[in-house]
């Protein structure tokens, strides 16, 4: 230290010059003293600090002055400036005797901090210090703030810490209006209240320590969550030393969803979790999807959906990661709520998943739907085993037949599921299907056969022919492949043959006319997106083989408003509008959907456009159609037509 004395116009004037002072996570360098002089009220006295340190934090050139220092029993000043980047008037008094000092900062006059510095009032030597805050800007501690952190914009402080000789602290906070964001938009909070009570003692080699943190009012956006405070609290308590954070018991409470109980071993060395354990019961299912869940399933299938019941569970992690999930289902139900494609109703039942052991979850279902269709009762047996998922065999019933799942096996992937199955449809009636469906009535029982069904990335394939019997024939579906089935825009890829099917049961199906005889059908390159064909090229001609080829006026007049009014005309002008039945030979029709527009073709090709119906026996008709372009729109509104009975046959 040096000491230099000289003297001014106005007095003496003496310079202190002191050492750089450093400790743990402190430092101060080129510390200056000046004593300027003095008054009537007292000593005039300005300290100046180079640089100073605390922590991550650096100042420059701090300066604090006193315009009336009193050097008498106490040390003190009532009327002092420090000099940190702003003016931030200052008070602080020393009681040498007591070796207590108290330190005021007064930044606005709303916004004060006071320092209480006293020896120990326990056996351990040493100091306890106090801070006491009252309307403290949040934005003042923002820069101590990790840089990757949102933005704080506004929030106040006020509470009090504690920090005792014997190495105990406790913090009583409150914070209000605090408000954040980050430049994307991606997460934000305002009007935000909470409160913290928080203790530490130190036990042995360790710090024992418990807290509190209440959150009571605001709201909080966190990409893609969105939550309002409802007095959410957090209570934990725990020990620290220098390997290790441990969190013994901990309880985070959400009112209206329900509690869940934690424990938890953080390695400070490794910086990662070691060990944990989260028990939740009697969650409410309904408050903890709309709470919860619902955001990070927006824009999947699960994004809109009722649900009810609740629900019990047990998590378990070491440092590997999950080791064990028990979860148990009381009375849940949920149901997509705007498009109704799936429901499932009365789930109960446990799943003990083990990440190293083979287990099995016994659930059932008193019902459900699926597209509108009804499902009852079953039980799912899932065979459990690490990332391995299995069911032998499963039923389901399907209005009044069923559906048989074999050899399902799930298993996950560096990136995403994949899932593989097969199985059948058997016994349910095609009129309470197509019914369902919103489709004219068919008749018939429906049955398929379901190959190897794979899953992979939500790409739904199946390898091998979809096989269906209707309309006494044959379809089979080729080459299916389902992308986001379940998303708000599924797409459909297929190659779909139909052999022999019966027309009669066809068009009665869709309110046609009538047609007798047999047709096969080869659809190539099916696209839909949204369940709407956007991409294909169909074929439709009569099947080889003998037997009766009737169609009806009324078939003639609708198959007419598709491809042209050449028949109809000639049936009106002639004395053929008296029967209501034709012969033909052959029949048959194309098109080739792509941008919209279907290219139409027919048996055979004429100078005028093409044969729809090649007339043969008596009496015989042909069928012409003349436009080979028509907008899909339009077609769709015609078939919509003639479907609907909106066109009549003319007979005159």
């Amino acid at each position: 230290m040096c000491v230099c004395v000289w003297a001014s116009s106005h007095g003496q004037r003496i310079t202190l010059t002191l050492d750089d002072l450093t400790g743990s996570g402190f430092s101060a360098r080129d510390i200056r003293v000046e004593f300027l002089g003095g008054n009537a009220k007292g000593a005039v006295v300005a300290i100046g600090v180079g640089a100073l340190t605390v922590g991550a934090q650096s100042w420059k050139e701090l300066k604090l002055t006193c315009a009336a220092l009193k050097l008498e029993a106490e040390i003190s000043c009532d009327d002092g400036v420090l000099l940190l980047g702003e003016k931030i008037p200052i008070q602080f008094k020393y009681v040498p005797k007591a070796r207590a000092l108290e330190v005021t900062l007064l930044p606005a006059p709303d916004e004060n901090y006071r320092i209480s510095v006293r020896p120990s009032s326990g056996t351990k030597p040493g100091n306890d210090v106090s801070v006491q805050v009252a309307g403290g800007r949040l934005l003042r501690v923002a820069p101590w703030l990790p840089k990757d952190l949102p933005k704080l914009a506004s929030g106040a402080l006020a509470g009090v810490v504690d920090y005792m000789a014997d190495g105990r602290l406790a913090a009583k906070l409150t914070a209000s209006n605090v408000a954040f964001a980050d430049a994307a938009g991606l997460h934000a909070g305002e009007k935000i209240g909470f409160s913290l009570d928080a203790a530490a003692q130190p036990a042995g080699n360790t710090l024992a320590w418990q807290a509190a943190l209440t959150w009571s009012t605001g709201e909080v956006f966190w990409q893609p969550l969105y939550l309002k405070a409802q007095q959410q609290q957090l209570t934990a308590t725990g020990r620290l030393n220098e390997q290790q954070v441990q969190v013994e018991q901990g309880v985070l409470r959400y009112p209206g969803v329900g509690n869940a109980e934690f424990s938890a071993t953080y390695a400070l060395a490794a910086k990662k979790l070691s060990s944990g354990r989260v028990v939740a019961r009697d969650i409410d299912v309904a408050a903890l999807y709309e709470s919860v869940l619902k955001p990070f399933l927006d824009g999947t299938a699960f994004s809109d959906l009722r649900t009810e019941g609740k629900i019990a569970a047990e998590v378990r992690l070491d440092g590997n990661g999950l080791r064990a999930v028990d979860v148990n289902l009381a009375r849940v139900s949920f149901e997509d709520k705007t498009q109704h494609r799936f429901a499932l109703f009365g789930l109960d039942g446990v799943v003990p998943w083990r990440a190293d052991e083979a287990t099995l979850a016994q659930v059932g279902a008193k019902g459900g739907e699926l597209l509108k269709m009804p499902l009852g009762a079953f039980n799912l047996p899932l065979e459990m085993n690490g990332p391995r998922f299995a069911v032998k065999q499963m039923r389901v019933p399907l209005l009044d037949g069923h559906v048989d799942v074999r050899d399902f096996v799930a298993r996950s992937g560096e990136d995403s599921w994949y899932w593989q199955f097969t199985g059948g449809v058997a016994g349910i009636s095609m009129e309470r299907f197509t019914t369902a469906l919103g489709l004219p009535a068919m008749h018939g029982t429906m049955a398929a056969t379901l190959p190897m069904v794979s899953n992979i990335k939500s790409a739904l394939r199946v390898d091998g022919a979809l096989s269906l019997n209707v309309f006494d024939g044959a379809i089979a579906v080729n080459n299916l492949v389902l992308l986001d089935v379940f998303g708000k825009a599924p797409r459909v890829q297929a190659d779909v043959v139909m052999k022999n099917l019966d027309l009669g049961l066809v068009t009665s199906a869709f309110s046609f006319g009538n047609i007798t005889g047999r047709i096969d059908t080869q659809v190539s390159g099916l696209e839909l997106v949204n369940w709407q064909p956007v991409k294909f090229d169909v074929k439709l001609a009569s099947s080889a083989g003998d037997y009766p080829r009737k169609i009806s006026q009324a078939a003639v007049q609708n198959i007419t408003a598709l491809g042209g009014a050449g028949a109809a005309a000639a049936i009106q002008r002639s004395f053929l509008r008296f029967f209501e039945q034709f012969g033909y030979d052959k029949l048959g029709w194309g098109c080739k959907l792509s941008n919209g527009v279907c290219e139409m073709s027919g048996v055979e090709d004429t100078p005028q456009g093409y044969v729809i119906v090649k007339g043969g026996g008596i009496p015989a008709i042909t069928v012409m159609g003349y436009n080979r372009q028509v907008s899909w729109d339009e077609l769709l509104s015609r078939l919509k037509r003639v479907t609907q009975g909106g066109v009549k046959p003319i007979v005159q």
